[in-house]
């Protein structure tokens, strides 16, 4: 659903006739013949954890963007031979390869060539051992790193998920890092990943603290999504969307567990942990789509609002990351306080009952009834407020068990808000954004209007700077263009309703010790 088929160019088939019947599909006039040489060039030329790049350097070639499949025959094995630039001697791909050929491999289906991307060059590379399988890191492009310190770290996160999801399930495992200027995040496969990172920040040690948390994240899908999965997610379809309404299973608790790994591997103290935790319910509670939209509606709802994002996002919708990850903490504390198991087991049972076992996903009604029989109680009133319905969530019902208290830090009274986001450049002062049912929509204040003064003065800073100098209910005169005309509003603050939410520790009791320290 990417459009990948825009950098598909020169498709050719010998002498024989190639028609293009829609967007994605080509089709060949065979004549008859049994065998067909198709040749095709792809314009590569995208950093990005999912298109193709190629120049004089390296290529990095991701399948959904770089190969065709046969119509049909998509479940049948393929090939793959590989001819890199003279003066390239790596080939990095997680796929077997032969043992009498060059850089030739074999891909069971067409899925796993898809889900396999290449990189061909001159890299870093450095190997370790975890459940007694190979992993490999690839380094593509410059940057700071220290390769042994990389190493040992990714290690770790592999051997503190391999613990608690019990085996390694890939024979094999590449991480492609993807050192750039500018850019960020990750995209998980079956046997690998690839992660981005800023090529000069692997010294900043709050910038690596989040790097790792990434490759936690990107690797704890090795497990969550692409073995344990929604029964819509797989067998794949790449020529229409897959809708489900447990996005926020697949990403939302696998965003827990990338800071959890952290946290498990000692490198977040509790205050630490917590305040991370804080920190997304502060994000979740201060996005006025809460009140719009549920969890499940995010994720069934992706293509549209997730997946196209605009000015007034954050008014209708909310991040499956966000409120799944939200979800998840709490869910795993539910489960604790009622049993001596945990979401661990969960995931665990999952795994072994509907992967391994069944070869199938799960639907959203038995990975609910998953949770209740490791729970010992039924979970449905969890789940129908938490995750299929807009209430408010009485969070700290869910933390006092754990002698933890939710306490809001912005307690400032006075503090007004005008309810833009707005930026300056080039000495203009446009809003950006709008809070629904704030004092600038009340004011008839718009997304792109430039706001020119205010009570008489010119604006040379953003407008929500100015929320500090003033009091509640005063009345600020506002001059502004749009499209040119120049108008006035009479815009009221308010009190500022956004909260900075804090995780305070009191009793450091049984359940809160075997949440973060066993």
């Amino acid at each position: 659903m990417r459009e990948f088929s825009n950098a598909f160019e020169n498709i050719k088939a010998g002498n024989l006739a190639v028609e293009r019947r829609d967007k994605n599909t080509w089709r060949i006039a065979t004549k008859g013949q049994f065998k067909v040489s198709l040749t095709y060039d792809v314009y590569c030329f995208v950093v990005s954890v999912r298109q193709s790049y190629a120049d004089e350097n390296y290529a990095f070639l991701h399948g959904t963007s770089a190969f065709g499949y046969v119509e049909g025959f998509e479940r049948e094995q393929i090939e793959l031979e590989i001819k890199p630039y003279k003066g390239w001697n790596n080939v990095e791909v997680s796929l077997p390869q032969s043992k009498v050929k060059g850089y030739a491999f074999t891909a069971e289906n067409y899925d796993l060539l898809a889900d396999s991307p290449i990189a061909l060059g001159n890299f870093d590379t450095i190997s370790y051992v975890s459940s007694m399988v190979l992993h490999t890191v690839v380094m593509i492009g410059e940057g700071n790193y220290d390769l042994l310190k990389i190493q040992e770290d990714f290690k770790k996160i592999s051997d503190t998920q391999v613990s608690m999801m019990g085996d390694h399930p890939s024979p094999q495992y590449v991480h492609f890092i993807y050192n750039v200027t500018s850019g960020g995040g990750g995209l998980e496969h079956l046997n690998c990943q690839t992660s981005m990172m800023n090529r000069w920040n692997y010294t900043n040690p709050s910038a690596y603290k989040g790097f790792l948390g990434l490759i936690a994240h990107e690797y704890f899908h090795l497990w969550n999504v692409k073995r344990v999965r929604p029964i819509q997610l797989g067998p794949f379809d790449y020529n229409h969307e897959v809708y489900t309404d447990m996005l926020w299973i697949a990403e939302g608790i696998t965003s827990y567990y990338d800071d959890k790994t952290l946290q498990r591997m000692g490198l977040y103290e509790d205050e630490e942990y917590l305040n991370i935790i804080a920190g997304q319910i502060s994000r979740y509670e201060n996005t006025p789509g809460k009140e719009v939209m549920s969890l499940a509606h995010s994720s069934t709802l992706a293509w549209v609002k997730s997946y196209l994002p605009n000015e007034e996002s954050m008014n209708n919708s909310i991040s499956y990351y966000n409120k799944g990850m939200i979800a998840a903490v709490l869910l795993d504390l539910e489960i604790r306080a009622n049993s001596e198991y945990s979401l661990d087991d969960v995931m665990k049972v999952l795994y072994s009952d509907f992967y391994k076992k069944k070869g199938r996903g799960f639907t959203h009604e038995e990975f609910i009834s998953v949770c209740s029989k490791i729970a010992g109680k039924e979970l449905q009133p969890f789940f129908d407020d938490v995750v299929f319905s807009t209430k408010s969530i009485d969070y700290n019902a869910m933390f006092s068990p754990f002698g933890l208290k939710l306490t809001d830090e912005n307690d400032d009274k006075n503090a007004c808000w005008s309810g833009v986001i707005s930026t300056l450049s080039g000495g203009k002062t446009t809003i950006s954004n709008v809070y629904a049912a704030g004092p600038a929509v009340e004011a008839g204040l718009s997304v792109n209007d430039e706001i020119i003064s205010i009570n008489g003065w010119r604006v040379n800073e953003t407008l929500e700077s100015h929320d500090s100098k003033h009091k509640v209910g005063d009345v600020a005169e506002i001059l502004y263009s749009r499209d040119d005309k120049i108008y006035s509003a009479s815009l009221i603050y308010t009190k500022n309703p956004k909260v900075a939410m804090k995780l305070e520790i009191g009793d450091k009791n049984s359940l809160y010790t075997s949440w973060l320290h066993k």
